[in-house]
Order: structure tokens, then sequence, then C-alpha cells
């Protein structure tokens, strides 16, 4: 729990540093700030051994400006494959190329919190984060398609029952591939 917890603030701490320092530009160079908004699609391979593989399906809206690719809210789906398991992340999305121009890789920050509904009807609330290097596949003037391989972690507590049994769940540690689209 505690590094989930030092994870998200890390991560909030790094995006709200970035985001600042990009309001300080050179006023000689003209910088032009824009709504975005996005979907990905994808899947992830759990590496935990929970049988929590799934599929994926999320949404985020916020701004782009000069280097700063994306900074906003994003919500997220997980659909796990082999149980009826479901995760419903919560997170603030950073993407960056650290440049003022597009170029061919980015990289994609998400920290924030958790929804998870277990079988038989457990529910609980854990740390969620991912890191991953996206692609970009083709950009026109008002979107970008990409393709991000990454790293996503959600946190698991181990399940107490009624009957006071204690089933131990371990935190999820996953191989993540998404394709998406930016507007």
């Amino acid at each position: 729990m505690a590094l989930g917890y030092k994870i998200n603030k890390l991560l909030a701490a790094t995006a709200l540093i970035l985001c600042l320092s990009s309001l300080s530009v050179a006023a000689d160079e003209p910088i032009k700030t824009s709504f975005a908004w996005g979907a990905d699609a994808g899947g992830s391979i759990d590496l935990s051994g929970n049988d929590m593989s799934s599929a994926d399906l999320s949404a985020s809206f916020g701004f782009k400006r000069g280097w700063i690719n994306f900074l906003g809210l994003g919500a997220e789906i997980d659909i796990m494959l082999n149980n009826s398991a479901r995760s419903f992340p919560v997170y603030l999305s950073f993407k960056t190329n650290f440049h003022n121009r597009p170029t061919l890789l980015f990289l994609d920050l998400r920290a924030g919190i958790s929804a998870n509904y277990l079988p038989n009807d457990y529910q609980q609330t854990g740390s969620y984060a991912f890191v991953g290097l996206g692609i970009n596949l083709a950009r026109g003037k008002s979107f970008s398609s990409h393709l991000v391989i990454g790293y996503s972690y959600k946190e698991y507590r181990d399940i107490v029952t009624r009957e006071e049994e204690i089933f131990p769940m371990k935190d999820v540690h996953s191989a993540t591939i998404k394709l998406g689209i930016t507007f």
C-alpha cells in the first residue's frame, strides 16, 4: 500500500512541476494552448499470477501546450478475461515528448486510484499507476494516433470474508499495450 501511494504522489508532483514549468516559456515563442481529448483500447497481461489479464478501454480530456502533448483526467475500464472481476481506474494523465515539435516517441504517465470489483461481490479501492513509451503512428491537423507499450500497477488488498476467512491477493503488475487517438 505504501509503494502505490508513493508512486501516485511522485507522479502527481512530477506532472504539476512539468505543467507549471511549461507556463514560463519566453514571450517571443508563441505556444498555443488547446483543449484535447482522446481514447485508448488495448490489453494487459497479468505478470503477478493473479489471473487478472484484461481488455482495457479508456477516455481522457485535458489540454495540450508546447512540449506537453497531453495533461488531464482520464477514466478506464479493465475487464478481466478469465473471471468476472472489473477495475475502474480514474487518473491524472501526462504525455510529453520533451519538445515543442512533433516527434516519433513520447512518454505516457498515469497515476490515480482504481475501484476494483472482484468475484463474489468483493469491492476495494487501491492505487493505480501506468508508465509507457508511445509511438506516434499518424498525425493530422486536429488528431494524432499512437501505440503505447508499458507497465501498469494496481493495488489489491487481501479479501476478508464475512466468516473471517482471508484470501490473499497480490498487487497486479501488468504488461500493457494500447492503441489510441488524441484530438
